[in-house]
């Protein structure tokens, strides 16, 4: 009989234990992540120059499906009207850092291009993919 609980016991950690990692999973899909970063030096992205305030929006919902998961707007305002690009990451495991970063390379002298970003407290970056 005692084998009998600790069995029954057993069975409901386990199927707590996995069900607890299914909701998990499916909170972060639906997790859309902002940051605010402010280039005093012009950047390119994809094409486009970056200098000022920009806000930097990844929908990991989107990037589930494959469309367009990485948006960029001027200023700090997440509205159509400020959409500078557009566009699907390519994720890579990173150390985590403890603030929003930006990770750039000059392919040729003076073009200083974007090429990956992260959110603080976060090990996942988001790789740019090249431009069309």
């Amino acid at each position: 009989m005692k084998r009998m609980l600790l069995f029954a016991a057993l069975l409901c950690a386990v199927t707590l234990a996995i069900g607890s990692s299914f909701v998990s999973n499916a909170s972060k899909a639906g997790q859309k992540q902002r940051a605010s970063m402010t280039f005093t030096e012009p950047v390119k992205l994809q094409g486009v120059v970056l200098k000022g305030e920009y806000l930097f929006v990844h929908d990991d919902a989107a990037m589930m499906r494959g469309v367009a998961c990485t948006f960029v707007y001027k200023g700090n305002v997440e509205t159509s009207k400020n959409l500078v690009v557009s566009f699907h990451c390519i994720p890579a495991n990173r150390t985590k850092v403890g603030n929003f970063t930006v990770r750039t390379a000059e392919p040729s002298p003076g073009v200083v291009e974007l090429r990956e970003f992260q959110f603080a407290g976060e090990t996942e970056s988001h790789l740019v993919p090249p431009a069309k």
